[in-house]
C-alpha cells in the first residue's frame, strides 16, 4: 500500500466527499499526498444545550431470548461482553459496537442503553465496551495505541484488543456492523472535525440505510447546522486505514456503519441522536417496526 496514511478524520471527510454511486466493494488503493489529520483540536463552538425527545425502545415481545458471550483478551486481564438478543423470528444479525475510543462517551453509553432493545424480526447483538482499558482512563488510546488503527484489510487484527473484537465478529456472524463515535468538530466545518454524520460502507443499500438512520434522528434536531448527513467509510480511491468498519465491508462484505455525533452538545442529546440512527437503520432492515 503506497501513500501516506490518512487518520480516520481526514479518511471520512475525503470518503465523504466522493459523490455516492460506487455499489461494488473492492481492495482500495491509496491516493498520493495524503495527510494525517486525525487530531482532536477543534477548540471553537462551545457545548450546546439541547432537550432531546423521550424514545421508546423497540419490544420483540415475549418469545425473545437472550444469549451473553465473554471474550477474554489475552494477554491482559480483561473481556469483552457481549449480549445478543433473539427474537426468534427469520431476520439479519445486527452487531453494535461502542467505546472503540474511551473519550467518546455517547457511543458506549447509547450501547449500554440498546441492551433494552429487543428486535422484532433477527438478531440484535451488542459490545457496549470494545476498549475497557482506554475507557477506563476516559482515553481515546492504550499503550497499544489507537484501536481503530488495528484492523487491516486481508490481515489479521494487530494488536490483542482487536483480536478480541474480531473474535467477536466471528463469534456473532452479523450481517450488519454499526460502530458508535463521536467528534470534536462538525463535518465540512472544522478541518478536523466529522461529527453529524454517518459514514457507510460504499454500496448501494448500505447508502440507503444510513439515509433512513439520518432522517430518523434529524426529525428531532432543530439547528441546521447540527442536522446529520452521510458519507462514505472509504472509497476505491482512498486507502483503508485499518478502521474496524473497513474491515467488515472489506472482508466480510456486510452493510458497515460509523455513527459521528459532535461533542458540543450535550451528551443526552448525543445518545438520543445516535440511538435514533441506530433504529433507523435497524428498520431499514427490518429488524424493527
Amino acid at each position: 500500500m503506497s501513500g501516506a496514511r490518512l487518520g480516520r478524520r481526514a479518511v471520512l471527510q475525503a470518503a465523504a466527499a466522493v459523490s455516492i454511486g460506487t455499489t461494488q466493494l473492492g481492495t482500495a488503493q491509496a491516493s498520493d499526498g495524503s495527510n494525517n489529520a486525525c487530531t482532536r483540536q477543534d477548540n471553537g463552538t462551545p457545548t450546546q444545550t439541547i432537550n432531546p425527545p423521550a424514545d421508546s425502545p423497540p419490544n420483540g415481545g415475549e418469545d425473545s431470548t437472550l444469549t451473553s458471550l465473554e471474550v477474554e483478551i489475552p494477554p491482559l486481564n480483561q473481556s469483552l461482553a457481549v449480549t445478543a438478543v433473539d427474537s426468534k423470528t427469520t431476520g439479519p444479525t445486527a452487531l453494535i459496537v461502542g467505546g472503540i475510543h474511551g473519550d467518546e462517551v455517547a457511543g458506549y453509553r447509547a450501547a449500554t442503553q440498546l441492551l433494552d432493545w429487543s428486535p422484532t424480526a433477527g438478531q440484535l447483538a451488542i459490545l457496549p465496551k470494545a476498549n475497557p482499558g482506554a475507557i477506563a482512563r476516559g482515553s481515546r488510546s492504550t499503550e497499544y495505541g489507537n484501536l481503530n488503527r488495528h484492523f487491516p484489510t486481508k490481515r489479521t487484527p494487530s494488536s490483542p484488543v482487536a483480536r478480541a473484537v474480531w473474535n467477536v465478529i466471528e463469534r456473532v456472524d452479523p450481517d450488519i456492523l454499526l460502530t458508535l463515535h463521536e467528534s470534536r468538530g462538525i463535518y465540512k466545518e472544522d478541518s478536523s472535525g466529522v461529527g453529524q454524520t454517518v459514514f457507510h460502507s460504499p454500496t448501494e443499500v448500505a447508502h440507503d440505510a444510513a439515509r433512513m438512520g439520518v432522517r430518523r434522528a434529524n426529525r428531532t434536531i432543530g439547528s441546521q447546522r447540527l442536522k446529520l448527513k452521510t458519507g462514505h467509510i472509504s472509497h476505491p480511491s482512498i486507502a483503508p486505514t485499518g478502521l474496524l468498519a473497513e474491515k467488515t465491508a472489506y472482508d466480510v462484505e456486510i452493510p458497515s456503519f460509523i455513527i459521528e455525533t459532535y461533542e458540543g452538545v450535550n451528551l443526552n442529546a448525543r445518545i438520543s441522536w445516535q440511538k435514533a440512527i441506530v433504529r433507523g437503520v435497524l428498520d431499514y432492515f427490518d429488524l424493527t417496526d
